[in-house]
């Protein structure tokens, strides 16, 4: 418990699959008076899931719904999220979300760690397009 007396914000995804009992403990510590933690629970179906804690559920602040990225704004995130994107040309990742990404920011999360274990220990490694391709292939076969 001590480790949530600092501020801190935790953050659990796919919290729709959590069952009853670790709902209910996260109410404890939400609950408790030295807990300076924010709860941040993400995950499709997490609403449902929090309505079953009634106590838990009522605690919610605001519920957000966070859509898929738009085509011109992936570009702009994805570099802001890790630097192998900002040497990416717009048409490259432009042709990753038409492909593959579709917005969705797990599957560019997933890419992204492809791409980074592919050029790991490579100095000035360039992500081209052929890297594109086979990262891509490794999450969705080949194109």
């Amino acid at each position: 418990m001590n480790a949530l007396r600092q501020p801190r914000v935790l953050v659990l995804d796919e919290a729709q699959r959590l069952p009853g009992p670790a709902l209910e403990f996260l109410r404890g510590l939400w609950d408790h008076p030295d807990t300076d933690t924010a709860l941040v629970l993400a995950g499709a179906g997490s609403e449902r899931a929090l309505r079953r804690v009634p106590a838990l559920a009522s605690r919610v602040l605001t519920w957000e719904l966070v859509p898929r990225l738009g085509p011109r704004e992936v570009a702009t995130v994805m570099a802001a999220f890790h630097p192998l994107w900002g040497n990416v040309t717009a048409d490259d990742v432009a042709w990753v979300d038409e492909h593959v990404g579709h917005g969705n920011f797990r599957t560019w999360a997933k890419l992204t760690s492809h791409l980074t274990a592919e050029i790991y220990g490579r100095s000035r490694a360039v992500v081209d397009r052929r890297m594109l391709e086979r990262a891509c292939a490794r999450l969705m076969g080949p194109l």
